[in-house]
């Protein structure tokens, strides 16, 4: 039986900030795409709501009709702090409306198999990846296959060892031996498919909530906050 997935994506920041929604089918024979939404800007980011529903409808699932999606996948980060929370509260308002699970995924959990074949593949003996992805101006996020870390990109020493070094800011660090890769994003498929594999417990348990590697901008006023309502 196919099992429906709705993924919802507002992570990109930056230059790169979009927000992206669609319908993905996993059946026998692997992974399809039936709706895709996308649009580029930080707006469209904060608003993928919208274009979840425009996926949805595009695709005809509906609760109504007893094809609503059987999970939510959202990618969780690192990126945008308001792309981030305006995708996972979407992700997590169509799960409560239509009784699903939710998982979250990072970038770097969904293109890992990529990245990891790449690593094979690759002529000379490697330490690892890692996929350098757009921050605040100035910053980038650093992901492997561990964790993820907020680099100034003034301060950034750079490991001896050679890397293979991945995503939309990948030329933004120098290294001293490094093999460039190609891949910047990953698709909605590879975003699926890492929500499937954290279903089946393949990968470790994470709550589908922002994973926050800066501190918010805003500071509280230096008069502290107002008194609560009475």
């Amino acid at each position: 039986m196919a099992q429906r997935i709705l993924v919802i994506d507002g992570s990109p920041a930056g230059d790169s900030a979009c927000g992206t929604a669609a319908c993905v089918v996993h059946a026998g024979d692997g992974l399809r795409v039936l709706a895709l939404r996308q649009e580029a800007g930080k707006q469209a980011a904060e608003g993928v709501s919208l274009l979840a529903a425009e996926a949805l409808q595009q695709a005809g699932w509906s609760r109504a009709q007893g094809t609503a999606p059987d999970l939510v996948a959202v990618v969780v980060g690192p990126g945008s702090f308001t792309g981030l929370r305006a995708s996972c509260a979407a992700a997590a308002g169509y799960a409560v409306g239509v009784g699903c699970p939710v998982v979250g995924v990072t970038r770097a959990e969904a293109l890992a198999p990529e990245l990891d074949a790449a690593l094979v593949a690759a002529a000379g003996p490697l330490a690892g990846w890692l996929v350098v992805t757009a921050a605040r101006r100035g910053r980038v996020f650093v992901e492997d296959k561990h964790a993820v870390r907020t680099v100034n990109i003034a301060d950034w020493q750079a490991p001896q060892e050679a890397w293979l070094v991945a995503g939309e800011a990948r030329t933004e660090l120098p290294f001293p031996s490094a093999i460039t890769c190609q891949i910047s994003h990953p698709s909605v498929e590879q975003i699926a498919a890492a929500a499937l594999r954290r279903v089946r417990g393949e990968l470790p348990a994470r709550a589908a909530l922002p994973v926050y590697v800066d501190p918010p901008e805003a500071k509280l006023p230096a008069s502290g906050l107002r008194a609560a309502p009475v």
